[in-house]
């Protein structure tokens, strides 16, 4: 039995199958030749980001032999992957776009840049400006009797958990814009639990960075302003979806409001047009014309 075309572009489940596996072996293969330059560069990266975020008189510590090895592995796949990303988000396209409609391509290209800006911005965020901030807090605890001695890959495993979660933060406009897009949630409901959003975003905040109010408030007043924005957005999008759908609903509504033709009339002229010939003459184009519009004309 032959396999189905399950997307309408001509592909059999198989086909698609095979450009699936294709897929992910590309991107697999981008991220382990990006992975090969991340772990080369990593060590000097890492020195000058140690020295960068620790406040002087601070340093890093590893507590086994391959600590610090297996630290640059992780960082230079990590780098990889940072690396490979554009490709493998064009790849991902390449394999989606061609069963979508042209408007829906327009969306999934914006929604693609948007996620990669948005997420890059939120990770710049909290690796560049908010961990330099969070280790000056942690060095505030330090005393004569009471020095940090801070692990290497427990500050890293930190640093990423940090980022993340900046990342997701900034992902929300993104996931928010899709759900309005497709009709998952609408604005109105949005607006609607704006305060119980706005308490969870600084909830979400407050458990991913650590007790300081400002580093909660470098995370939780970015996700307000996207929500912000987002709001505006949405409702930028909702409002051309309505009007779009009231273009194509308009020659339907004109249609149903149009007036039934003059009966008495069409049984006139049809009772006359059998007396003569079938040739179209002007006067009883103009005066069917002018009987479907129930206007009076004078006669020629």
């Amino acid at each position: 039995m032959p396999d189905k075309d399950i997307s309408g572009t001509g592909g059999s489940l198989l086909e698609h199958l095979e450009s699936f596996r294709w897929t992910l072996l590309w991107s697999l293969g981008a991220v382990c030749v990006c992975a090969v330059p991340g772990i080369i560069f990593i060590p000097g990266l890492l020195l000058k980001y140690v020295r960068y975020v620790c406040p002087p008189g601070m340093s890093m510590h590893y507590f086994t032999p391959f600590e610090p090895l297996i630290v640059q592995l992780e960082l230079g796949f990590f780098a990889g992957v940072i690396l490979a990303l554009p490709f493998i988000l064009y790849k991902i396209a390449e394999f989606v776009v061609p069963g979508l409609y042209q408007h829906e391509r327009r969306w999934v290209f914006f929604f693609l840049l948007s996620s990669l800006i948005l997420t890059a911005t939120g990770a710049a965020l909290a690796l560049g400006v908010v961990i330099p901030i969070v280790m000056q807090f942690s060095n505030s605890f330090a005393a004569d009797a009471l020095q940090p001695v801070i692990g290497l890959a427990a500050f890293l495993h930190f640093s990423a958990l940090l980022a993340g979660g900046f990342a997701l933060i900034f992902e929300l406009p993104v996931a928010l814009l899709l759900a309005i897009r497709f009709g998952v949630i609408s604005v109105e409901t949005l607006r609607s639990k704006r305060p119980l959003i706005i308490v969870a975003l600084f909830f979400f905040a407050a458990i991913l960075t650590p007790p300081d109010v400002v580093s909660q408030l470098l995370m939780g007043v970015p996700g307000w302003i996207l929500f912000e924005l987002t709001l505006l957005i949405g409702s930028r999008i909702a409002l051309k979806e309505e009007c779009q759908g009231q273009e194509r609903l308009l020659p339907i509504a004109r249609a149903e409001r149009r007036e039934p033709e003059d009966e008495e009339y069409n049984t006139a002229v049809s009772d006359s047009a059998a007396a003569v010939p079938a040739e179209p003459y002007i006067d009883d184009m103009i005066y069917r014309s002018a009987a479907r519009k129930k206007r009076k004309i004078r006669h020629l």
